[in-house]
């Protein structure tokens, strides 16, 4: 696993990345000539390069050009939150400047959701197969080249999770209804990650996403430049880089009783010490405790557990993204949105698809006194 500090989106970011792929063998040794490589971006809706949602264009840019140094013949696809039609993935790609620098590149930027594959995932302890963009399947190799958020769902969006943006549309959201404990949803994630199975994946922390991320958190100067072959060592790095204690992290937790990784010595470093960013915000913290009987779903849920919410109605712009993402038909528009928290399984991808913050996580009563308690 190698990180690299004090990186920036300036003249120097060339050599940052080369030192973070050296330990690797560098670029020669990542990607061969000819091959078609699948530079796997995250899209995860439109928004400017400095609100840190999508993959920075700077840090792809040079990423491509790299891939191509070598004779490889990279290309650039994600399918973005929401049902991925040909338009969405345009305008997210205009947006967030990737789809400028893989013009300026001379890349192609695919729409991933236009065909779909099953892929087997033979080593998974959940999912036995997965609905998937061709691309990815069809690609000699996927590439990862993501950035650091904070996660409502799963605390970190690191390389595992990245992963998730391989499988097409809204079958992203009944993956959702079909692992719907934080757990099982980890245990997912790394089903799917291994099916995949990336040659390598960057994690670009230097302006990196604090407190409500995926989509909605707050831009935060880490410096950070982060490469591995192995994404479960990458995001324990990326714990510790945040202070996240990995008990935390549900894909590191999940990983470690998968005995994918041993979280007493996670990685073998190579580059810059990685030093905790101690106040770093991480996202809200609530439970899935429950209690014996038949009440445990309903009552855990209610006491316990943050959900969604319209907690901003004057920005909301009635676009009905949060309803078409919903993928057990939970959100009502009338006109704004309306939640039916029987139905809900809070996956917050809502939350993240909400293009103006109107949608967010709030914590219940009894959950932020338990909250205030831990802190103290």
């Amino acid at each position: 696993m190698a990180h690299v500090t004090q990186a920036h989106h300036d003249e120097g970011l060339a050599a940052a990345l080369e030192r973070a792929v050296a330990p690797f063998g560098g670029w020669k040794a990542l990607a061969q000539p000819g091959e078609r490589i699948a530079v796997k971006v995250n899209l995860l809706r439109a928004s400017a390069p400095e609100r840190a949602v999508c993959t920075n264009p700077e840090t792809l840019r040079l990423v491509l050009r790299a891939l191509k140094s070598v004779g490889a013949q990279p290309f650039v696809a994600d399918s973005p939150g929401g049902p991925g039609t040909s338009a969405l993935v345009r305008r997210t790609l205009r947006v967030s400047g990737i789809g400028d620098v893989c013009e300026q590149e001379d890349v192609e930027a695919l729409v991933a959701d236009e065909q779909v594959t099953e892929l087997a995932a033979p080593r998974a302890k959940l999912f036995r197969s997965f609905p998937i963009c061709r691309c990815f399947v069809e690609a000699d190799a996927v590439i990862q080249v993501g950035i650091l958020k904070t996660h409502q769902l799963m605390r970190l969006t690191g390389g595992v999770k990245l992963a998730f943006g391989c499988v097409p549309g809204l079958t992203k959201a009944q993956l959702h209804v079909r692992a719907q404990r934080r757990m099982d949803f980890a245990d997912m994630l790394l089903d799917l990650y291994e099916a995949i199975g990336p040659r390598f994946t960057i994690i670009d922390g230097i302006i990196a996403m604090e407190g409500k991320g995926p989509g909605n958190g707050t831009p935060r100067a880490l410096g950070s430049l982060f490469a591995a072959r192995d994404c479960v060592a990458l995001d324990a790095a990326i714990a510790d880089r945040t202070a996240h204690r990995y008990e935390d992290v549900y894909v590191l937790a999940a990983a470690e009783r998968r005995r994918l990784i041993d979280l007493h010595r996670p990685y073998e470093l190579a580059g810059d010490a990685i030093e905790p960013q101690h106040d770093f915000v991480a996202a809200g913290h609530d439970s899935e405790l429950t209690v014996p009987g038949a009440l445990a779903g309903r009552l855990g849920r209610r006491l316990l557990t943050a959900r969604p919410r319209l907690v901003d109605e004057s920005v909301c712009t009635r676009c009905g993204d949060c309803a078409a993402i919903c993928g057990v038909q939970a959100i009502t528009l009338a006109p704004t949105p309306v939640y039916d928290d029987e139905k809900c399984v809070r996956c917050f991808a809502c939350t993240e698809i909400c293009p103006t913050a109107a949608i967010s996580e709030v914590t219940p009563p009894l959950m932020r006194a338990v909250n205030r308690m831990r802190r103290r």
